[in-house]
Parts: C-alpha cells; sequence; structure tokens
C-alpha cells in the first residue's frame, strides 16, 4: 500500500511538471502566433505600400513618357516637319525599366518608325537629343535653373533646319526662363541669342571680340 502511495505521488509531480511544461509551451506558442500575427500583418503592409509605389512609379513613368514625347514631336514638327513624331516605349530588362526612342516618319499612308539615331546622318538624333534633354530637367528638378550649355546643338542637323534650330532653342529658353550658353559654327545659331561673342585665333592666342 505504501508503495502504491509513493508512486501514486511520483505520478503526481510528474503530472504537475509536465503540465508546467505544458503551460509554458502553450503559453510561447501563443506569443509565437501573435508575432506571427503581427509580421503577416507588417508584410501585408509592406506589399502594399509596394503596389502603391509601384503604382506611383508607374504613373510617373507614364507622365514622363507622354512629356518626352509631346516636347520631342514638338520640336521635331518645328524644325524637320509636321511628317514626323517620337515615340518612347517603355519595357523592362532585368527588373529593371528601360525606354526606347522611335522616331516615326509618315509618307502619305506609310509609317515608317527608325531608331533616332539612324535618320538623316544623325540630324534627328540631335533635335531628339537636345529637346529630351531640356524635359528632363522640367521634370526631375522644378528649382534647378541651371543654363543649359550647349556645344554644336546643330553639328548634324541638315544646314536646310538649321534656321528653325535655332529659333525653337530661342523659344524654349524663354518658354521655360533657362539661360543657355552654346558654342557653334552656324550663324544662324549665333545671330539668335541675345549676345554674342567671336572666336578666333591669332598668333596661337584666342581673341574675343563681342558681336552684339
Amino acid at each position: 500500500m505504501e508503495e502504491t502511495k509513493q508512486a501514486l505521488e511520483q505520478l503526481r509531480l510528474l503530472y504537475y511538471q509536465e503540465s508546467g511544461k505544458l503551460k509554458e509551451l502553450e503559453r510561447a506558442k501563443k506569443e509565437k502566433e501573435r508575432a506571427l500575427l503581427l509580421e503577416k500583418k507588417r508584410l501585408e503592409e509592406v506589399l502594399f505600400q509596394q503596389e502603391v509605389l509601384r503604382k506611383a512609379a508607374d504613373e510617373a513613368r507614364m507622365r514622363a513618357k507622354r512629356a518626352l514625347e509631346e516636347m520631342g514631336t514638338k520640336a521635331l514638327q518645328y524644325i524637320i516637319g509636321d511628317h514626323v513624331s517620337l515615340e518612347v516605349e517603355l519595357s523592362e530588362k532585368g527588373g529593371q525599366p528601360i525606354a526606347s526612342f522611335w522616331v516615326r516618319s509618315r509618307y502619305g499612308n506609310y509609317v515608317v518608325e527608325t531608331d533616332p539615331a539612324e535618320e538623316e546622318g544623325g540630324g534627328i538624333a540631335d533635335v531628339v537629343s537636345f529637346s529630351l534633354f531640356v524635359t528632363m530637367l522640367e521634370l526631375m528638378n522644378k528649382e534647378n535653373v541651371a543654363p543649359l550649355f550647349l556645344d554644336e546643338p546643330s553639328k548634324y542637323v541638315s544646314k536646310g533646319h538649321s534656321e528653325q534650330v535655332a529659333r525653337f532653342l530661342y523659344e524654349a529658353s524663354h518658354h521655360f526662363k533657362r539661360q543657355v550658353f552654346m558654342i557653334t559654327h552656324d550663324e544662324h545659331l549665333a545671330q539668335m541669342g541675345d549676345c554674342s561673342y567671336h572666336v578666333s585665333m591669332k598668333e596661337g592666342r584666342s581673341v574675343v571680340q563681342k558681336v552684339k
């Protein structure tokens, strides 16, 4: 009988010990479940924020696309003619957004798309380049009022279009209220400036003479 009582007492102690362990495990389980729930909520918030940022980035890219197309097309039509326009194609490569630029030329019922660098010996590329450069400056930072420094912006543009290039740059400068400093051998560009200087080389020295 005594042995039975001792065995029962041992079982009772073991029960209390195991019950304590069980309660501790249940408490730890509840804490883990609460922590897991918090992590799930945080994950949902992060995923929601990522989706909002993605949509905002997509919208920003589309706005930039429209602005670049509009400015590039205006520049091309102002300088080259109404038959050309600029198209910006957005895509992704390796998870990174990329943009491709195409010039669309309409000849009657035919439309030809080409790389700007391959059009008219590079002249189209020059027009697209400085028009997009001005647009990107305006899109990125409204407080950036730094002047534009251009080196032979019409170097590859057909001579018959140099006057239009000059007028476009003049109009863009005044429209965006951005000063332009330019080095050029083109008379139309030189005459379009509010102030111009002629630089020549004499006996190994640069001679600067104000023209207007």
